[in-house]
């Protein structure tokens, strides 16, 4: 499913993409989390990573045969660790010292995007912490956490539960709310803690307001994109790239 196919299903509020473009665009890592399988985890990642602006690097892990032969990575653009599972499921999946090793290389400037089985965050920290033994100093360069929720509303719903972020704070980890779901009202709330808020802009580098217009610009884009039905996963990338070479366009143009 492309982005704007995960929209129109309600799984996440266009502007919670729109949030997330902010951070991808600057190499955000990320992993998104869900316990039952079938739940949406990778469709969801291979979704929002058609945010990474057209000079990333992209690296396929292998698994249990990786050898991490990875390309030095560089200031001028991300370079993605993409790892579809860390579990030790089955061999592709990526566990025990691949997985310690991928946050390792997190700390030295790669980025990572990948998805585990949990309910929360707090499951997923102690996963990485306690299952895999990684510092949290290391887990902290994580940006997002993303819990997924799959339940049954008139049919199966599959809804972004929250989104945290994470920052190292010494050798500890400092996680804030940047978005919330309801499951009374099924309606999601995007910055709900103003110190999070704060902190996001600052690591993106901008003020509060200058990243309020950026999040609005690229949310009008994405309703632009759902108007005019533009759904198959190429098209949405191609009009990312759009986006990306005329920054200054009128919004919502697909």
């Amino acid at each position: 499913m492309s982005i704007t196919e995960i929209l129109a299903a309600g799984n996440m509020s266009p502007g919670m993409a729109a949030m997330f473009w902010i951070g991808i665009e600057r190499g955000a890592s990320i992993i998104i989390a869900a316990d039952p399988p079938a739940s949406g985890k990778t469709t969801t990642l291979t979704a929002l990573l058609s945010f990474t602006p057209p000079d990333t690097v992209v690296y396929f892990t292998s698994g249990v045969d990786e050898t991490f032969a990875l390309p030095e990575p560089s200031p001028a653009y991300a370079t993605y660790l993409l790892i579809n599972e860390m579990s030790d499921h089955i061999p592709v999946y990526t566990w025990d010292e691949n997985a310690r090793q991928a946050f390792d290389l997190m700390s030295n400037g790669y980025s990572l995007a990948s998805t585990m089985h949990d309910n929360d965050v707090a499951g997923v920290v102690r996963q990485l912490e306690d299952d895999l033994r990684i510092p949290r100093s290391h887990i902290a360069n994580l940006t997002f956490i993303a819990p997924m929720h799959i339940g049954n509303r008139e049919g199966t719903i599959r809804r972004m539960t929250e989104v945290a972020f994470l920052q190292p704070n010494g050798d500890d980890i400092s996680i804030g709310r940047l978005a919330t779901w309801d499951e009374t009202s099924d309606e999601f709330t995007l910055f709900p803690e103003d110190d999070a808020q704060q902190a996001y802009a600052e690591w993106a580098g901008l003020s509060v307001e200058e990243m309020t217009v950026e999040i609005d610009r690229r949310e009008e884009f994405l309703r632009g994109l759902m108007d005019s039905q533009t759904v198959d996963i190429s098209d949405v990338n191609e009009a990312v790239e759009e986006f990306y070479r005329e920054p200054n366009r009128p919004t919502g143009e697909g």
